[in-house]
């Protein structure tokens, strides 16, 4: 063979060849694309999940600290709100504290008028038992002939001239008491009578309990008992 002729058979093989070299290369460039687009495609979808990632996770954050603020504002509130009891707790403290002091008080007056309303109590019993003994008395001088007597002082000396009624029997400086010798016949509860000390006025009481022939007396807050003695004449205002 000749070398004109090798060299055409070498042109022909090159040309059958050709094409499917070039072809080879197209679709390596193709796929060499298509992976670049489908890696482009999965970076952009990643970096949109990560935009809305970002963008959720901001909401989020942003949802706590709103939930924060409103917890520290509620906190702040019933900070104030304890204060605001504790203050309250303390001036109702102190409040009980002066109401059981006043009740302390209240609790021995009450004891000491007791114990003086005993007293008293026991004392118009003696006065009681003063003025049935009186009564008894003035029965029995009556009986002996003494009313007659004691009717001519009282009347010469006394109701005639000078217009008093009877006369203070018995004086009880501690309580302010006196005993006269009127019944329920001159006086009445209630009554005030004038009590005179050799024709001066010495004090005022009221008729608290009268008997026959006798009552009894309280001197007036204005007068002094110290000033009241026995057989000052009594006149009924």
């Amino acid at each position: 063979m000749s070398r004109g002729a090798c060299r055409e058979g070498d042109r022909v093989k090159v040309k059958q060849w050709l094409p499917g070299v070039i072809g080879i290369g197209a679709f390596a460039l193709i796929m060499v694309a298509a992976r670049e687009h489908i890696t482009r495609r999965l970076v952009e979808q990643k970096y949109h999940e990560a935009v809305e990632f970002h963008r959720a996770l901001e909401l989020k954050v942003s949802q706590v600290l709103a939930t924060h603020e409103t917890m520290e504002t509620e906190l702040e509130q019933e900070r104030q709100r304890s204060r605001d009891l504790s203050d309250a707790l303390s001036e109702t403290r102190g409040e009980l504290e002066q109401t059981v002091a006043r009740l302390t008080e209240e609790n021995q007056t009450v004891r000491k008028l007791q114990v003086r309303l005993t007293a008293m109590q026991q004392q118009m019993d003696q006065l009681q038992g003063e003025l049935a003994m009186t009564l008894q008395e003035r029965q029995s001088q009556e009986s002996a002939g003494g009313r007659q007597v004691e009717l001519e002082r009282i009347v010469v000396s006394d109701a005639a001239l000078s217009g008093f009624q009877g006369r203070v029997v018995s004086v009880h400086r501690d309580w302010g008491f006196i005993v006269i010798n009127l019944g329920w016949d001159a006086v009445r509860i209630g009554d005030t009578v004038s009590i005179f000390h050799d024709e001066q006025l010495k004090a005022k009481a009221r008729i608290d309990r009268v008997q026959e022939g006798m009552c009894a007396a309280t001197v007036l807050p204005d007068w002094e008992t110290e000033a009241v003695h026995i057989d000052d004449a009594v006149r009924v205002l």
